[in-house]
C-alpha cells in the first residue's frame, strides 16, 4: 500500500479579514501609526503563513510543514514597505 505523502492542508484565512479594513485604518497605517501597521500584519498573517509554508519529508519518510520564518518575516516587512509606500491620493490611470 503506497501512502499518501501529499496531504491537503489549508489555512483557514478570514474571508472577512479584508472588511475590517476601512478607509480611516488604512490611512492611519500610511501615516506610520506602529499599532495600525501590526492590525494589519495580523489580519494577513494566515495569508502570510500560507505563504511561508514549506513541506519537508525526513529521513524515515514523513511528510510534514513548517512555517519559514525567514520568509514570513520578510513577506510581512514586505507588507509593511508597501503600505508607507501606497499614496490614497494618486490618480489612477
Amino acid at each position: 500500500m503506497k501512502k499518501n505523502i501529499y496531504k491537503k492542508h489549508s489555512a483557514k484565512i478570514d474571508t472577512n479579514a479584508r472588511s475590517r479594513l476601512d478607509t480611516e485604518t488604512v490611512l492611519h497605517a500610511i501615516s506610520g501609526d506602529p499599532v495600525v501597521l501590526m492590525q494589519i500584519v495580523e489580519i494577513y498573517e494566515p495569508y502570510i503563513n500560507k505563504l511561508s509554508r514549506r513541506s519537508t519529508i525526513d529521513e524515515n519518510g514523513f511528510y510534514s510543514e513548517y512555517v519559514d520564518e525567514t520568509v514570513k518575516r520578510t513577506l510581512e516587512t514586505s507588507l509593511i514597505a508597501a503600505i508607507m509606500k501606497f499614496d490614497p491620493y494618486r490618480k489612477s490611470s
